[in-house]
């Protein structure tokens, strides 16, 4: 049955990460400082938040916080940018979305401050036909898989079954968006004494039968990890 729940106006983006693996590529900077096609990664994020009609944005930081932060209060933006910073950013990436708990709506959109998109997706995850499962976008025929390190998703009925990057066989690929409620924090927490990623939160809910895949058909994207992603989002952009 549809929801009939409107869509978030609050999205949740974890940019806390040291993005190591890009290397000297980073120059000194903080991974969400890079540029793509001109522009900082976190304001491609911020951009996709907006264009979905968001009106508000957590942005979850901890490595070289001072620095980042100094790079929002730049960016031109409709939304109201709320920073938290994750003390425990060497940890695992749910960590950072705990972090974001004590400020988040009942529904918001999940985002990830390295994937990049040739065009607005989030309102994919908005249809409201939909029943109230959490939701995540997926790609079924993703393009330059790195298969070792993409976060694999089995589908079964139209409900992710398992996440993961160990997952095989899978169906689709995890393209970094969500629409959660707060029983992600929940999840989050059953997972915590392993030190929780955002996959692991996902399993979670996963096995419970509360994850729907949105696929992402038609929509070129890249996860920025490494100096060869950024040279594929930038001739994306281009």
């Amino acid at each position: 049955m549809p929801d009939g729940k409107p869509s978030p106006r609050q999205t949740v983006i974890l940019a806390a990460g040291n993005g190591y693996r890009l290397g000297a590529l980073g120059q000194d900077l903080p991974k969400p400082l890079l540029r793509v096609g001109g522009r900082p990664l976190i304001e491609h994020a911020l951009g996709q938040a907006a264009a979905a009609g968001c009106e508000e944005a957590i942005v979850v930081l901890g490595h070289a916080a001072d620095q980042i932060e100094g790079q929002l209060a730049r960016i031109a933006t409709p939304l109201r940018i709320q920073v938290v910073l994750n003390p425990e950013y060497h940890l695992p990436n749910g960590m950072s979305l705990l972090a974001a708990e004590p400020f988040a709506e009942e529904r918001f959109f999940l985002q990830m401050a390295d994937h990049v998109f040739n065009e607005p997706v989030l309102h994919r995850l908005t249809d409201p036909s939909l029943d109230g499962a959490a939701r995540l976008l997926v790609d079924h025929s993703p393009r330059d898989l790195d298969e070792a390190d993409a976060t694999k998703v089995r589908i079964r009925e139209g409900r992710v079954t398992a996440i993961g990057k160990e997952v095989l066989p899978f169906d689709a690929v995890d393209a970094g968006c969500f629409l959660l409620d707060r029983r992600v924090f929940g999840a989050l927490r059953a997972v915590q004494g392993e030190a929780a990623s955002v996959s692991a939160g996902m399993e979670q809910l996963a096995s419970a039968r509360a994850l729907a895949p949105i696929p992402l058909e038609g929509v070129i994207w890249v996860d920025v990890d490494t100096p060869s992603d950024w040279e594929r989002a930038e001739a994306l952009l281009k």
